[in-house]
């Protein structure tokens, strides 16, 4: 399982636990409905902002006509994003260890 597809089925197991949450009048308590779907929608932006990031890691590299990545053992501002992003599942079964921060 990739990366990105493991947490977005996380995301997504994330939005269905909050389904018998009720909605509150008012500002979003720290666990309401509200305030933890938004959190969803935030991580599914940060993931796409981490796959920009990673494009602009690249651009760079060819401008600057340096090594693959993968050669220099540096990973790219997007994957170590992501790799913050799956540390709150690290106990998930579908975890690899291999995306430890």
């Amino acid at each position: 399982m990739a990366l990105t597809e493991f947490l977005l089925a996380r995301i997504d197991e994330d939005e269905a636990a909050c389904a018998h949450l009720e909605d509150e009048s008012g500002p979003p308590a720290p666990w309401s409905r509200a305030r933890l779907l938004t959190e969803c929608a935030v991580k599914r932006r940060i993931i796409t902002l981490a796959y920009e990031a990673t494009g602009y890691d690249m651009t760079a590299d060819l401008e600057r006509d340096t090594d693959a990545r993968a050669d220099s053992g540096i990973a790219f501002v997007g994957d170590r994003i992501l790799r913050a992003l799956a540390t709150p599942y690290a106990a998930h079964p579908d975890f690899d260890p291999t995306w430890r921060t």
